[in-house]
């Protein structure tokens, strides 16, 4: 379950990282600011204990097999809808990208603090924020076939890099929001494993559905060399559309005629 807000002085030391990590999984980054632009995430939903639950994870030597597992997890979202929403230490650093398929919408927002970026593509155009003209919302370019908002939509960069460094075992199988998922933790039972390279890692989890979809993760680890981390990670799939961003309401994409 998310855990209550860092402490302020914890904010500050994650800030340095929280830009790496979600900076680190886009293959582009614009510019633009999205005030008045608020898509509230629901929080996590209480998990409830249910006898057909259960759910398998692949394994390997009696532990988690990452490398399969972010595998399953990217070709599971790799036709469908869904909403990825990442947050690093507090709700005012984030990443969020929709995908709609059916439709060709993408949208990817990130927030550091004040400063947001926003861009959308549809209908092969991708349209970019404007910060500095507030005559001008927006800024259009033509898409090309190799034009990608994200280098990893389904979020697998960030999910090998918080997980890499420690062994996974299953712990436990129930129903989170209504879907049976498996929950994962690391093999060490001790209170903060320590992962190769030193780091302690305080908690991480992950709530994996049956149809190999990583619907949650949790990952706080204290690091001697590099600023520490904090991340949440929530997973939603089958989204109706993509919400449009109040600067380019005028020309909504699903209201063009083209969709």
């Amino acid at each position: 379950m998310p855990r209550a807000p860092l402490l302020e002085h914890m904010w500050r030391v994650t800030l340095a990282v929280g830009i790496a990590l979600l900076a680190g999984c886009s293959g582009f980054l614009p510019a633009g600011p999205t005030a008045g632009d608020s898509d509230p995430v629901t929080p996590a939903p209480v998990p409830t204990s249910s006898a057909d639950a259960t759910v398998a994870v692949p394994t390997s030597d009696g532990t988690v097999d990452v490398d399969r597992l972010l595998d399953r997890h990217e070709r599971a979202l790799s036709t469908r809808s869904f909403h990825r929403h990442v947050e690093q230490a507090g709700p005012q650093n984030t990443l969020d990208v929709w995908l709609d398929r059916e439709r060709g919408v993408w949208r990817v927002r990130r927030r550091f603090g004040p400063i947001s970026d926003d861009v959308v593509l549809a209908d092969g155009t991708v349209y970019t924020n404007v910060r500095d003209d507030p005559d001008t919302p927006y800024a259009a370019t033509p898409a090309t076939s190799n034009t990608s908002l994200v280098a990893s939509p389904a979020g697998v960069n960030l999910l090998r890099g918080l997980l890499s460094n420690t062994e996974y075992r299953q712990v436990d199988s129930f129903r989170w929001n209504g879907r049976p998922v498996a929950v994962l933790t690391p093999t060490e039972t001790v209170e903060t494993p320590t992962a190769a390279d030193g780091s302690k890692i305080e908690l991480s989890q992950l709530y994996v559905d049956r149809q190999g979809v990583i619907r949650y993760v949790e990952h706080a680890e204290r690091r001697p060399d590099r600023p520490d981390i904090d991340a949440t990670m929530t997973v939603t799939t089958d989204i109706g559309r993509v919400p449009i961003p109040w600067w380019l309401e005028e020309d909504d994409p699903y209201s063009s005629g083209s969709m």
